[in-house]
This record gives C-alpha cells, sequence and structure tokens, in this order.
C-alpha cells in the first residue's frame, strides 16, 4: 500500500471511529495535565492514541521511504557508472568509476580484470545499443578492416588503435610511415618499421631510431639488386648495421652466400674483406667460402697459412681436396 492511501484510508478510520464513538456518547471528560484541565469531547479522547499511532506509523514510513529512495538513486546512479565502466572496458581505457552502492562495488572492481571481448558476443546481440556497437567494431578490427574511432576518442597508445593503424598498413604498405612518426608501442613501432624496410630508401630508413634486428637487416639484404623497390645499401652502412647485431661464425657464411647472387664479384670480395678485417673472430669463415667460390686459391691458402693452425678446419680441408685437383661444389662443405 502506498503512502498517500495509507494517510486517506487512516483519515478515514480515525473520523469513523470518532463519529462512532460520538453517536452513543456525546459528553466530555477533563484531564489535569501538569496541573493544567484538559477538556475535550470522550470522542476525541477516545481517538487520541489512535492519532498518536497514526503519526508515529506515518513517520516511521517516511524515514523508511526516503531511506530506501536514497539507496535506489545510488543504486540507480551505480549502474550507470557500470554501463560506462563496461564501455571503457572494452575500448581499452582506463576505468575510475567509485561506487556508492554495495550492489555495484565488487563487480565494479572485477570488471577491468574482464575479458574485453565476451564469448559470445559474435552469437548475441547486448541489449544495450552502444556496448553492441563496440564488440561488432572490435570484430571487425580482429578481421582486418579498417574503421572509423573517432568517435570514441581513443589515444593514440591505445590498443584499438594500434590494430587499426596496423590493418590500414595492411592495405597500404605505405602507411607505415605515418605510424613511424607518431609511434610509441614498441611491437608496433618494430612491425611498421619491418613493413617500412621493405620499400622506402636508405636515406629514409635512418631517420627513425629503431632498435636493429635481423629481420629488418635480412629484408635490406633482399633488396640489394632487386628489380622492383631496390635498395641502395653501402658497404659501410652494412658494416655498421652487423656491428649492431650478435652474428657468428655461420651467420657471416649465410650472408655471403646471400650477396653471392645480388652483387659483382669484385664487391662481394672487396666487402667480405671489410669485414675479416672488421670481425677477425667470426667473419674470417665468410672471407673464405668468397674466396673459395671466386676460385681465389691462392689467396684462400695465404689467409690460411696466416691463420692459427687450429682455425678454419674445415676450409683447411677444402683447401687440401683443391690441392689434389678435386672439383666440386664449395657448399657442400659449408
Amino acid at each position: 500500500m502506498g503512502l498517500k492511501k495509507y494517510i486517506g484510508f487512516g483519515l478515514f478510520f480515525i473520523i469513523l471511529l470518532g463519529l462512532y464513538v460520538y453517536s452513543f456518547e456525546g459528553g466530555k471528560y477533563t484531564l489535569n495535565v501538569v496541573d493544567v484541565p484538559i477538556s475535550l469531547p470522550i470522542a476525541v479522547w477516545i481517538i487520541l492514541p489512535v492519532i498518536l499511532l497514526f503519526l508515529a506509523t506515518i513517520a516511521h514510513l517516511m524515514f523508511y521511504g526516503t531511506a530506501n529512495a536514497i539507496k535506489f538513486r545510488r543504486v540507480k546512479k551505480d549502474g550507470e557508472k557500470f554501463t560506462q565502466a563496461a564501455k571503457e572496458a572494452l575500448l581499452g581505457k582506463e576505468i575510475k568509476a567509485d561506487y556508492k552502492s554495495e550492489f555495484f562495488k565488487l563487480p565494479g572492481a572485477i570488471l577491468p580484470l574482464l575479458n574485453s571481448d565476451p564469448y559470445k558476443a559474435k552469437k548475441y546481440r547486448i541489449y544495450n545499443d552502444d556496448v553492441q556497437d563496440i564488440l561488432e567494431t572490435k570484430e571487425r578490427l580482429d578481421n582486418g578492416e579498417v574503421v572509423d574511432l573517432a568517435k570514441y576518442a581513443l589515444k593514440p597508445s591505445n590498443p584499438n588503435m594500434l590494430r587499426n593503424a596496423l590493418n590500414q598498413m595492411a592495405e597500404d604498405k605505405t602507411y607505415a610511415a605515418t605510424i613511424l612518426k607518431r609511434c610509441d608501442d614498441k611491437a608496433t613501432c618494430k612491425q611498421a618499421f619491418l613493413t617500412f624496410a621493405s620499400y622506402a630508401p636508405m636515406s629514409e630508413l635512418i631517420k627513425y631510431e629503431v632498435e636493429p634486428s635481423r629481420e629488418v637487416f635480412d629484408i635490406m639484404i633482399d633488396r640489394i639488386g632487386a628489380t622492383e623497390e631496390p635498395l641502395d645499401f653501402s658497404d659501410g652502412e652494412m658494416i655498421a648495421y652487423v656491428k649492431e647485431l650478435d652474428y657468428s661464425s655461420d651467420d657471416f657464411i649465410t650472408l655471403m652466400k646471400k650477396l653471392r647472387a645480388k652483387v659483382v664479384p669484385d664487391r662481394l670480395l672487396n666487402l667480405a674483406e671489410k669485414m675479416a678485417h672488421e670481425f677477425p673472430n667470426v667473419a674470417g669463415e665468410g672471407y673464405l667460402y668468397v674466396l673459395f667460390e671466386l676460385q681465389m686459391i691462392d689467396d684462400a691458402r695465404e689467409f690460411l697459412v696466416n691463420a692459427s693452425e687450429d682455425e678454419y678446419q674445415k676450409f683447411r680441408y677444402i683447401l687440401f681436396l683443391k690441392d689434389q685437383g678435386r672439383n666440386f661444389d664449395t657448399e657442400l662443405f659449408i
């Protein structure tokens, strides 16, 4: 029963009770209260306790009604906060929500830890259109589409912004330069630079301070002498790059094998010799490989004579076979 109905029925009952008593007893009764005589009709004295109880009941109902209204208002506001926090969680934003009601404190604390992509998001539609729109946007991002994220006001470092940028780079590799101009995420920068290294000239590659890696170096080597988007990679630049990498003897041999098919013999020989001087402990085998490939047996012999006897054993064996007049492919032993 609502408060208004309770007051209405209560007043009706009190009046009806008073009229009923007054119908058979219309006299008065005087009562001394603190030596003050109070004279009232007997019907009034009869309904007075009922009136006091009625007023006390109304006060009780109003107090707890107000308390419940405040509590409900808090729950309603917390519900709005939770909905907004859910949107921010799906977008990868930082969640800052202070819940007043106990009902939302635990779910609000757990929300940032939940997977931002509900398991059934692709199959079922969320009742909230804004949340559903975010889920569909994230699904499109996961499918490699380029979407408009401007309305969400995300930071450039937001995972969804980074994914969108990579999707755009997949559609147009020249977008890698745009990413590198304002890139703060290390993984994204690395991926963008790998793409950038596949087409940009050396003058542009040296502008970006990206940590040297074998992946980038291999891409740059592959572009030497290529028919499409060739790279002018000088010997000095190549040596400087290798200094940033932890190359082993086998790595130098592999490098020379790649360059064998890409540069003229004179340049290959000159580069191998330079590297043997720059990296004396590991690049010697690469130099010997080039010497044997170019059939420069005497130069290889001189290099081995000047080296320690326990070094380059497989190349000493190759030299022995050459001296015996054996013809074979050097790579059979390397």
